[in-house]
């Protein structure tokens, strides 16, 4: 009876042993796999809020075109992460921030002419001819000549019928496009500019 004791007194660690180290394995490979998902989509989203606030101090910075191309980027690469909406958003914004950065000097150019305009052509009411120069309009029309947006002068000229007011765009030559463009008025109306 001693010896049937013994059998049936085993060690816990002897039954079913393969059971228990399967059982093991499973729970270790289950464990694994939950703790791979949560990095791997807690990565996303923390690779998304990075680039918020890359493009929130590229906003800080005056880089409106770098929050764009972070906020896009977000977009394309994180569309279900939480600050995707707020990306949504703000694209539209920063694009047209970006737009009017860019597009400001011509802008500005344009005003400028117009008061320079304005100017001659009271001049020539009350003269009966254009001013030989833009000094003649200081300061009884103007305070001062304007600059154009990059600091240069306007380049005016008197013609038998009146007169011409060029701005040369950025590149300061005849000619070019985008805001390298000229802005040419003619005895009072903007012109499509030839070289």
């Amino acid at each position: 009876m001693l010896e049937s004791a013994r059998i049936m007194r085993r060690r816990r660690n002897e039954v079913n042993t393969r059971t228990y180290l399967a059982m093991s394995v499973v729970v270790v490979v289950i464990a694994v796999v939950f703790v791979m998902m949560g990095s791997s989509c807690g990565g996303e989203e923390r690779h998304a809020e990075r680039l918020w606030r890359q493009a929130i101090e590229c906003v800080e910075k005056g880089d409106t075109q770098g929050a764009v191309d972070r906020l896009q980027k977000i977009i394309d690469e994180f569309p279900d992460a939480r600050v995707a909406a707020k990306a949504r958003e703000q694209i539209v914004v920063y694009r047209g921030l970006a737009t009017a950065v860019q597009s400001y000097p011509s802008r500005r150019a344009r005003e400028l002419m117009v008061q320079i305009a304005r100017a001659i052509e009271t001049f020539r009411r009350e003269d009966g001819r254009a001013p030989a120069t833009l000094d003649e309009l200081v300061p009884a029309r103007i305070a001062s000549v304007p600059r154009d947006p990059w600091d240069r002068p306007f380049v005016y000229e008197t013609t038998a019928r009146g007169y011409r007011l060029r701005c040369q765009g950025a590149d300061g030559a005849p000619g070019g496009a985008a805001e390298s463009a000229d802005v040419l008025v003619v005895d009072g109306e903007f012109r499509p500019a030839q070289p």
